[in-house]
Formats: C-alpha cells, sequence, structure tokens
C-alpha cells in the first residue's frame, strides 16, 4: 500500500512565523528618524512667491539669467536692490494713486481717454474682453536674503505705499531692466567656489 502524499498546500508552521514583516513600513519609519531636513528649513527663507509680477519681465529676468550664465533669482535680486537703491536715493519716483477696482492704491492707474467711443445710433460700444487679472501670475525666485523681502514687504504694506506686492516688484523691475538695456546697469558673474579638488590634473 503506498503512502499517502503530502498536501503541498497544508500549513505545517504557526500562522504567527508565516506572516511576512512589513518591511516597508519598518523603511518609512527608520526614514523618518535618519532623514535631515536642515538643508531645506535653511534654504526655504531664501524663496519668495510674488503675484501679480509682470511675466514679460519675469521672462526677460530668465533670458538675462540663462544668458550670463547665473540663477535667475540672482539676477531678480540684483535688479530689484539696484531700483530700491535708486528710490532710496531719489532717482526713482513711485507714486500711488487711488484704485476704482480695489481698496488699495496702485502704481498703475488706467488709461482713461476722457470719453466713450459710440456706435452707429448712439449705443455705446462694448468693451473689449479683458485679459485675466494679473493676480493669478505667480513668480517665484530663490536666494532673496531676508533683507531683501523686508525691504519690499515694507514699501508695498500700508505704511508705505499701500500697494500691491506683486505691482511694486513690477515697477522696480520695469526700472531696473531699462537701465540694463541701455547700459546704466552692469550685471557682472563671478565664479562661484563651491569647494576643493583632488584631481590635479591628467598624469605626464
Amino acid at each position: 500500500m503506498s503512502k499517502q502524499r503530502r498536501n503541498p498546500f497544508e500549513q505545517t508552521l504557526p500562522a504567527s512565523l508565516v506572516q511576512l514583516p512589513d518591511i516597508y513600513g519598518s523603511l518609512r519609519v527608520a526614514e523618518r528618524r535618519t532623514r535631515n531636513r536642515q538643508w531645506e528649513k535653511d534654504h526655504q527663507k531664501e524663496k519668495v512667491t510674488y503675484r501679480g509680477v509682470d511675466p514679460n519681465l519675469a521672462l526677460r529676468v530668465k533670458q538675462i539669467a540663462g544668458e550670463i550664465l547665473v540663477r535667475d533669482g540672482e539676477v531678480a535680486r540684483a535688479l530689484l536692490e539696484y531700483a530700491l537703491r535708486a528710490y532710496s536715493e531719489g532717482d526713482l519716483d513711485l507714486i500711488s494713486r487711488p484704485n476704482p477696482d480695489r481698496l488699495r492704491m496702485t502704481l498703475f492707474p488706467r488709461e482713461e481717454n476722457g470719453r466713450e467711443h459710440h456706435r452707429r445710433g448712439g449705443a455705446p460700444a462694448r468693451k473689449k474682453k479683458t485679459q485675466a487679472p494679473g493676480w493669478r501670475v505667480v513668480t517665484t525666485w530663490r536666494g532673496f536674503p531676508a533683507e531683501l523681502k523686508q525691504e519690499i514687504s515694507t514699501l508695498a504694506s500700508e505704511d508705505g505705499l499701500d500697494v500691491p506686492t506683486g505691482e511694486l516688484v513690477t515697477a522696480l523691475l520695469r526700472f531696473s531692466l531699462k537701465a540694463f538695456e541701455n547700459g546704466l546697469l552692469k550685471l557682472e558673474p563671478v565664479v562661484e567656489v563651491r569647494g576643493y579638488s583632488l584631481h590635479e590634473g591628467a598624469p605626464a
């Protein structure tokens, strides 16, 4: 009489020994314990985000940064600092005016031509479709010191010009970019040394 074959699916070990450990859960816990986010926290302070900056000016900043091989945040910083110095020395006039569309003031009032255009028959013409609100445009740069961010914020606040920060940044960039195009502002990059190398060149 032949022996009865063993069922390969028969569970011979206790259930507690068969269950596999949660490897991924253990890795996640270990990662949370060992990962150092101090670098991210330190550099997060250098990040700025402004709403309502003219996208054409932000694009020009990016183009200049590509031409001189530096970060666009450094170009934006240099342009803004130049304009703020000019403002403090009286070479740049920033005059805020009432804005009929908002409670805050504005640096760019709407152009009013003083007359309405009428169709034939005396009916006023329909207004052209306006573009999307400028505040929806978000511009982000890195490499801004806390002093520069505070100076821009204070100047745009109610105690300053009482204008949206994006409008102020736009006005400052416009002034500095015009000076750059006219050769009054030079942006000269320097080599950034990040460390040393043990490589001294190819062997003789």
